[in-house]
Parts: structure tokens; C-alpha cells; sequence
């Protein structure tokens, strides 16, 4: 549960209950102790019996930071692609980014992977920064569910100069990450294109 809430800003019941394994009757208990332990809050008066949202309190944030270091395996051993989708993001990234491309990551729910690493990127770290830096891929708020009409969103960018974060969600959920610098002179929307038509296949680019 803590995982779900970290994961987003807020979460109803519902949400709760479709990214764990707990029962409605179970959940609503875990709620209680959790509220009564200080780490989750109702963020709607209690009267309230819909549009009920919880979040995590500071104390549940910084809680949220020790668990997660114990709860995320991250490998590093064995960087090849997995899966028809991530062997496909590695050769699309790898042919239009070039010699910009950085690191090539995914996180699949259980595990954060390497898929990529340019050699001289990766020297820029230690194994303690990487690891560091997969986790909070995984447990990063990103919304990749944005409220425009008709349209789902599958990719954004991020920029961090003179870095740029591609982050990608396919329709498993899987999240892929692709690091590129610099970015100024990279065709940001043909590459989104690319991503969501060619690799998650999802048909917005036809």
C-alpha cells in the first residue's frame, strides 16, 4: 500500500485496492492502523463517502524512504534487453540519439534493469548513485495518465540541462527510461513520435 501511495500524490480506496493484493475489508483496516500510526492521512473531511483521498504524511514520506531501499531489487549484471518491447526502445534510441544516448532503464513492477549504459556516462557514477537513481525512477510521481479528452499519454520529457529524461510507460505498465545529452538539437517530438508508434506501439503516430 505504502508503495501505491508513494507512487501517487493521492490515491482513493479503489485505487488502493487495484494496486495491491488486499481486500476492501482488509484495506480499509490497513488504513485505519496506518492512520493511527502517523504515516497516512485523509486528505477529504471524514464525513465524506466519496471522493475520499489518501496520501502519505511527512512521517509516512520519510518512512517510505528507508522501506524502499529494502524492497526494489535493481540489476546491473546483465543489460540486455528482456523483452520484445525493450529490445525494440534499445535499437530505436540507439539509431536516433546516437552518440547523445546516456542510459537506457526500465522498471517492470518487481525490478529496476540497466539496459543500456554508454561507458563514459556510467563512469560519471558510483554504483551507489545508480542504484539511487533507479529507485526514484521507480518511485518517482510521474503522471503518465494526463486529463486530455480523447488522448492517453504512453511518453514525456523531462529537462535537466543539458540533460534530457525520456520516460515511457508501455501498456503493462512497464516504465522505460532513456537519458540524452545534450538535447538542444534532438528532435524531441519525431522521438516521441517514434517511441509511442514504433516501440509501445500504440498507434499515434499513423
Amino acid at each position: 500500500m505504502l508503495k501505491g501511495l508513494a507512487r501517487a500524490t493521492l490515491a482513493t480506496p479503489t485505487e488502493l485496492a487495484e494496486n495491491t493484493a488486499l481486500q476492501r475489508s482488509h484495506l480499509s483496516r490497513a488504513i485505519s492502523e496506518l492512520r493511527e500510526e502517523d504515516i497516512v492521512e485523509l486528505h477529504a473531511p471524514e464525513e465524506r463517502t466519496v471522493g475520499r483521498y489518501y496520501g502519505l504524511t511527512d512521517f509516512g514520506e520519510e518512512a517510505w524512504e528507508h522501506l524502499r531501499t529494502d524492497i526494489l531489487q535493481v540489476e546491473w549484471q546483465d543489460p540486455d534487453p528482456t523483452t520484445e518491447t525493450s529490445s525494440r526502445l534499445v535499437e530505436t534510441v540507439t539509431h536516433r540519439l546516437g552518440d547523445k544516448l546516456r542510459f537506457v532503464g526500465m522498471y517492470d513492477g518487481d525490478a529496476a534493469r540497466l539496459l543500456y549504459a554508454d561507458d563514459d556516462a556510467l563512469a560519471e557514477y558510483t554504483e551507489q548513485e545508480l542504484t539511487d537513481g533507479a529507485r526514484e525512477l521507480a518511485f518517482r510521481r510521474v503522471n503518465l495518465d494526463l486529463n486530455i479528452p480523447n488522448k492517453e499519454c504512453w511518453a514525456q520529457v523531462y529537462f535537466f540541462d543539458p540533460e534530457a529524461l525520456l520516460i515511457a510507460q508501455d501498456s503493462d505498465g512497464t516504465l522505460y527510461s532513456v537519458s540524452f545529452a545534450p538535447y538542444q538539437d534532438v528532435d524531441i517530438a519525431g522521438l516521441l513520435d517514434t517511441i509511442e508508434s514504433t516501440v509501445l506501439q500504440t498507434g499515434h503516430g499513423d
